[in-house]
């Protein structure tokens, strides 16, 4: 599978994507995926991780990129809070997981969801972490905005921005998936911009 297929699932975000494609060539240590939900930022931090991984022989890259799309693979440590907020337990964690060396691949990758709900305490001490994570692992941080709390985890982040999905995008979408072109505009239009609602 090549770089444009693995993004495949990343629906009208094509400058994101684009970015994301050059990235993976030479990855630096943090991301931030910012944009609303709805946005494709799951789906394309998992598309990314598997350009990043793949690494090897043809075997290898097939299975690195194959378990990563399915957020099944062994070095790609997805994080999402059990609570409201991201919390201080919660990012003492992800410190530990993010010091751990990879179990397959050469890197590991932990990506967190609704960063955007880390309690200043939680921000604060991943900072460190984030900003000088150990070789082998690279964080990719999925928020829906940047609270003045995390304007300075933010900032030791390469920031990738993700927009609402236009009609025209979400409505060839729908189509993909079986819905009738007139169903699938009225779909696309209540959506506002938002594939899980959609």
């Amino acid at each position: 599978m090549n770089v444009d297929d693995l993004f495949g699932a990343v629906v009208g975000q094509s400058v994101a994507v684009e970015r994301l494609r050059a990235a993976s060539k030479q990855p630096v240590h943090a991301y931030l995926f910012l944009g609303p939900q709805g946005s494709g930022r799951r789906a394309a931090a998992r598309a990314f991780a598997a350009a990043v991984l793949a690494t090897g022989t043809p075997d290898d890259i097939d299975r690195h990129q194959r378990l990563a799309l399915q957020g099944k693979h062994p070095d790609v440590f997805e994080f999402s809070s059990q609570g409201r907020s991201l919390r201080g337990e919660e990012a003492e964690a992800l410190i530990v997981e993010a010091s751990r060396s990879p179990i397959e691949a050469d890197r590991k990758i932990l990506i967190v969801d609704r960063f955007h709900t880390a309690e200043p305490g939680a921000a604060a001490s991943l900072l460190k972490t984030v900003e000088e994570p150990p070789d082998t692992a690279m964080f990719i941080l999925l928020s829906e905005e940047v609270l003045p709390e995390h304007i300075t985890i933010a900032s030791r982040c390469t920031t990738i921005d993700f927009g609402p999905i236009s009609e025209t995008d979400m409505t060839a979408w729908l189509q993909t998936k079986g819905a009738p072109a007139d169903l699938a505009a009225t779909l696309a239009e209540a959506s506002k911009g938002n594939l899980r609602r959609a």
